[in-house]
């Protein structure tokens, strides 16, 4: 077959504006090396070659291709480096919020900087063992009452520190993580609608597919999810990409192409929090249960973990996740069994003689226990010395504060007094802890220190995973201007190659028209 005369002019000129586009693509490149999401580009190019097609009759001799031809530019990305840091992101983010949490409630608790709650049960010991010395004295009894109110101020100052940890952190829920979340999928959906504009136009829209992956993957930060491609029929035989986006593992969607589904963090009836979707129509539906991971985890695990006091008529039922709704109840039972111990001793043959109560009439707990107003007021002895009923003078016995004393030192099954089963009963099963009061406290301590240990074990290992996955994602996407630099100087000779085979063609041509035949 005889080739066209200026088929190789076509050749050498699909060669020059190819290697001119791809110097232009390291322009782009080198220009947005310092911006912040950018992925490095790339010409995607196909050998152009004759199409035989519609031809009656088959070509005789060799057939070669008609040159070089851009068949677009795409981006160096990885979609399962991609899928792997955002998973890590997730991990990382539920454990962050929790270990910044629980770090705060462990200054609570704190023992060791500070004398709390143990060395306050400790000198109240210390002040029944010296009232022994002489059980009716009024102002040896005065001292024991004044150690007791600061043991009560102190248990109500515990729980009132633990109520500011928990606004503290609602607050950082539904005022900080969910209008972030409610944010960035809004401005998602808006960078679809303009993709998909553009990619309907021919447009490739590579920097708003970087700005659009910089907000999943902050978006990942605070949500476990996964994000779908769904191929949409434009006509002509061309097809688009829209985004749909996941909770990992569930079919809730909270990115449909172009619409986003509102969420939002409300508070139930038995003090835990839950997480709302809103769908097009305004209905809520529950989607805590599909939220596994990212920020939002975190929150939901800290504030609703109730561990062994979860029941049965509990919506977040996780008995393996102590949150500060569990440190809480280990706090409220423990100022409940040592006021009932306590009022228990000093009881009368007359009837009830407590030593503690309630602010508000209920059950004892951390946040209300105070000592009794008979006993404030009391201008006399109070505490019940000796239960002996012999005739005669007992003021100088102190068996009964000696029990009291020895309370102290007694073991206690610590058993929720929970519905656990909701079925209107308590269930008497194994008790949490058996021991003495401050061992009680010092279990519930070091559990704290122990779970707090190990929330920071966690996130240290998923954020070294997310940095090592980002890591190899940069060392990708990103440019690098040696890289590009080598590229510059190959294309340029590639370029400069193409115009030489131009001239070359060119001196061809002049001697084949006017050399021939002289």
């Amino acid at each position: 077959m005889l080739r066209s005369t200026f088929l190789g002019y076509k050749v050498a000129t699909s060669a020059l504006t190819v290697n001119q586009n791809m110097m232009d693509i390291v322009g782009q490149n080198i220009s947005n090396i310092n911006t912040q999401s950018y992925t490095r580009q790339r010409l995607d190019i196909a050998s152009f070659s004759l199409s035989t097609s519609n031809m009656k009759f088959g070509t005789n001799g060799v057939v070669i291709g008609q040159g070089v031809q851009a068949i677009g530019v795409s981006q160096y990305r990885d979609s399962f480096l991609d899928l792997r840091y955002r998973l890590q992101a997730a991990k990382a983010g539920s454990e962050d919020v929790q270990l910044e949490a629980l770090s705060d409630l462990e200054e609570v608790f704190d023992e060791i900087e500070t004398d709390g709650l143990d060395a306050q049960f400790s000198d109240l010991l210390e002040q029944l063992q010296s009232l022994t010395s002489s059980p009716s004295d009024p102002v040896l009894e005065g001292v024991v009452r004044s150690s007791a109110q600061m043991l009560t101020q102190m248990f109500n100052n515990y729980s009132e520190q633990i109520d500011t940890i928990t606004n503290q952190q609602t607050n950082y829920l539904q005022d900080g993580a969910i209008v972030k979340i409610n944010q960035l999928t809004e401005n998602i959906v808006k960078l679809n609608e303009q993709i998909k504009a553009d990619n309907i136009s021919g447009n490739p829209a590579l920097e708003l597919n970087d700005e659009r992956n910089m907000l999943i993957d902050e978006l990942a930060n605070y949500l476990d999810i996964e994000v779908d491609y769904v191929p949409l029929d434009i006509g002509g035989g061309k097809t688009i990409d829209e985004m749909v986006i996941r909770l990992r593992g569930t079919s809730e969607e909270i990115v449909n192409r172009n619409e986003s589904y509102e969420i939002k963090a409300e508070a139930n009836a038995n003090n835990e929090i839950l997480i709302y979707k809103k769908d097009s129509g305004g209905t809520e539906n529950d989607i805590t249960s599909s939220i596994n991971g990212g920020q939002l985890d975190g929150y939901l695990k800290f504030l609703n973990g109730k561990g062994s006091f979860s029941t049965s008529a509990d919506t977040y039922q996780n008995s393996d996740v102590n949150g500060i709704q569990y440190y809480k109840n280990m706090l409220d039972m423990l100022a409940n069994k040592f006021a009932e111990n306590m009022n228990a001793l000093n009881e009368t043959t007359d009837g009830p003689n407590d030593l503690f109560a309630s602010r508000d009439g209920g059950d004892i707990t951390a946040g209300n226990i105070k000592i009794s107003d008979d006993w404030l007021n009391s201008a006399g002895s109070y505490i019940v010395n000796t239960t002996s009923t012999s005739e005669g003078d007992n003021s100088g016995a102190t068996d009964n504060i000696l029990r009291m004393i020895n309370s102290f030192k007694t073991d206690e099954d610590y058993i929720p007094n929970i519905d656990i089963n909701n079925d209107g009963t308590i269930d008497e099963g194994d008790s949490i802890f058996n021991g003495t009061f401050q061992e009680f406290l010092s279990f519930t301590t070091t559990r704290l220190n122990l779970q707090v240990k190990d929330v920071q074990t966690s996130y240290d290992t998923y954020y070294d995973s997310q940095y090592q996955i980002d890591f190899a994602r940069s060392s990708m996407s990103s440019v690098d201007l040696n890289e590009e630099g080598v590229n510059l100087l190959q294309y340029s000779k590639s370029y400069n190659a193409a115009a030489r085979l131009m001239t070359t063609l060119d001196e061809m041509l002049d001697t084949l028209i006017n050399r021939m035949g002289v």
